[in-house]
């Protein structure tokens, strides 16, 4: 994955501090979207998708740990790295257990942080790394898959997708022609396999299909005990 492709929700409410991180990353390519306070963070990680978080801690309407716990709640695997004036051990310890992968304190080295972004994008599992990238815009049959504004286009008509829905389809579409292993997407987007999890997997795939319907030439197909496979007819 290079930097041009990497999505990052900022999440600072110094304006100046914000302001400086965000262009020098934005100068290694990489694509920032910057917000001052954990409501409307959340709010942007509702709607877009992400391929990285750096949030501070002490944020106006929602701390970075309240937000954190929100995110882990949705993803298991979206790497997020605290930044931080708070240099307590306790302090990092709360970090990590709220689902943190790093911990930064201020004031911190703008190189640093850049090399630090890359190394947990190294370690990172999520659907966004190489095994799984895809373009922004999909052509699927006569529909287009927006796989950041998570959308379904057919026209002018355009479906909004939920962030499972949106993680779903990529992966069916990173497996065209192949069988989507049930276990395999439960893990990436769930981060377990339990019967629970399952269950609510085939209610976000009788979704797609609702979504899909549009165009009759795609179909997401069920192989009883091993997954699903998404299949475009050509008219």
């Amino acid at each position: 994955m290079g930097t041009k492709d990497v999505n990052i929700l900022y999440v600072e409410d110094d304006e100046n501090l914000g302001m400086l991180v965000s262009d020098f990353l934005e100068l290694e390519n990489f694509n920032i979207h910057l917000c001052n306070d954990g409501e409307e963070a959340l709010k942007a990680y509702n709607n877009k998708q992400f391929d990285l978080c750096l949030l501070d801690i002490m944020l106006p309407k929602m701390d970075g740990y309240t937000l954190a716990e929100k995110i882990r709640k949705e993803d298991n695997y979206l790497p997020i790295i605290f930044l931080s004036a708070k240099s307590q051990e306790e302090d990092r310890i709360k970090g990590f257990l709220k689902g943190g992968d790093d911990y930064i304190t201020k004031p911190f080295s703008t190189e640093e942080l850049k090399l630090r972004i890359l190394a947990v994008l190294r370690r990172s599992k999520t659907p966004s790394n190489n095994k799984f990238k895809l373009p922004k815009k999909i052509p699927i049959g006569k529909l287009v898959f927006n796989t950041i504004n998570m959308s379904i286009i057919d026209g002018d008509m355009e479906q909004r997708l939920t962030k499972k829905e949106n993680q779903l389809l990529k992966l069916l579409l990173a497996s065209k022609n192949k069988i989507l292993k049930r276990e395999d997407a439960l893990l990436s987007i769930w981060g377990d396999n339990d019967h629970q999890n399952s269950r609510s997997m085939d209610v976000y795939i009788t979704k797609l299909r609702k979504l899909l319907k549009a165009d009759p030439n795609i179909s997401i197909t069920n192989y009883h005990g091993t997954g699903f496979k998404i299949e475009i007819q050509q008219d």
